[in-house]
């Protein structure tokens, strides 16, 4: 837990500084469409996975803070990034899910 704790943390402030898109009115609309999405695949990986509360509130904010950090990543063009961002959610989605629910994640979402 402490682990998982940390490395949002770790993840919140590799996103804090990257650039800003150049455009300002689309700002609060991807953050809450990213939200939506990461929303609608927690509840996706939910019934798929048979999370439990627990799991089901931890993987929402992975999924919102990957969600959103793939977003600006693409946004301004740092697609080298992209793949260790990616490893990083696996990881983290690891702690979380038990070896049953993360091999059925790998296969359902491992091309998040």
């Amino acid at each position: 837990m402490k682990g998982l704790i940390i490395a949002i943390l770790i993840t919140f402030g590799v996103s804090s500084c990257i650039a800003p898109p150049l455009t300002t009115g689309t700002t609060n609309q991807g953050t809450s469409s990213s939200e939506m999405e990461a929303r609608r695949l927690t509840t996706q990986m939910k019934n798929s996975l048979a999370l439990n509360a627990s799991q089901e509130e931890k993987v929402l904010v992975i999924n919102v803070v990957n969600l959103s950090l793939m977003k600006k990543l693409r946004e301004s063009n740092q697609t080298d990034q992209i793949f260790k961002t990616q490893a990083k959610y696996k990881s983290e989605m690891k702690e979380v899910l038990n070896s049953d629910q993360y091999s059925k994640f790998l296969s359902e979402f491992g091309n998040i």
